[in-house]
């Protein structure tokens, strides 16, 4: 039998006892399906002399969790806060609606950051229902809000 020839053997024995195997064996339960989506940036002045910056964040829905979306904020400022030693920081509050249903709420985290130092970043879930939901992003102080949407399993 020449090289090529053998070589062919080869390949075609295992593809067949690979499907032979793959047709005994049950079926594996496929990985979990996570939806990560980026909550854009919100610019914003934050409390403190001359603090500003921006926040931003990240929403995660996993199938696993059918109507629940994870949600972590983060924050990025420069200024000098009026408490030594401490970050500036700002009040932000998250405002959700779920397009399908009409179900909305909203969450709120004190959220506070440096150019260099970044403290626990704040996260929660929230119970927004299946569907499209949309996020906006606001704080308590003057700011451009973000507007997003994302899909909840």
């Amino acid at each position: 039998m020449s090289l090529p020839t053998l070589g062919r053997s080869i390949a075609i024995s295992g593809l067949v006892l690979a499907g032979l195997f793959g047709a005994c064996t049950p079926a594996a339960a496929g990985p979990e399906q996570d939806r990560w989506v980026n909550i854009p940036d919100t610019a914003t002045v934050a409390d403190g002399l001359a603090c500003g910056g921006r926040i931003g964040g990240v929403t995660v829905a996993t199938d696993s969790l059918p109507g629940l979306v994870y949600v972590r904020l983060n924050a990025t400022f420069v200024g000098i806060s009026t408490t030594p030693g401490a970050l500036c920081s700002v009040s932000a509050t998250l405002h959700w609606r779920n397009l399908g249903t009409g179900a909305a709420g909203s969450w709120s985290a004190e959220v506070s950051g440096g150019v260099i130092d970044f403290p626990a970043e704040p996260w929660t879930h929230l119970e927004t229902g299946s569907g499209r939901v949309e996020v906006t992003l606001t704080t308590d102080r003057p700011h451009l809000p973000s507007v997003t949407q994302i899909n909840v399993y």
